[in-house]
């Protein structure tokens, strides 16, 4: 993670200064000497940003094209990264399509993450296969 270290100096404060660093103590230590904020830099919101723009002028925004056909899509990606765990080229199209088929079905991050925590919960609770690797593991139906 890159912290970002944002205080005033001048008259006033008039003057921005920006330092970034790639420890939070370090740039905590900082703020404590010259006040100012400290904040977490993500890369996350831009990135998803540029996609969805990139997605919308390529194949049509939200209101002509849906989820389906990028979940559709993802099942192909999943079996090529399946093929090749370790390209990360594969992992960033499965991302990018999450992201667009979730943004094109409407579902917010707090949506996903609370229906995550739900299915997680059931998820203990069933009961599971002996782990095998390189084979899907599924319930078990009792």
């Amino acid at each position: 993670m890159i912290y970002i270290h944002t205080y005033g100096v001048g008259k006033f404060g008039s003057k921005q200064i920006r330092n970034i660093y790639d420890e939070y103590d370090e740039a905590e230590a900082q703020r404590r000497v010259l006040g100012g904020v400290v904040e977490a830099y993500a890369k996350e919101p831009e990135v998803r940003k540029q996609h969805a723009e990139w997605s919308d002028k390529t194949f049509g925004g939200i209101d002509k094209i849906g989820a389906i056909g990028p979940l559709k899509h993802l099942a192909k990606e999943a079996m090529e990264a399946a093929e090749n765990p370790g390209d990360l080229s594969e992992w960033a199209d499965m991302q990018f399509l999450l992201w667009d088929a979730q943004r094109r079905a409407g579902i917010n991050d707090d949506q996903i993450i609370n229906a995550m925590i739900e299915k997680l919960k059931i998820n203990k609770e069933r009961s599971w296969p002996e782990p095998k690797d390189g084979e899907p593991r599924h319930h078990l139906k009792i």
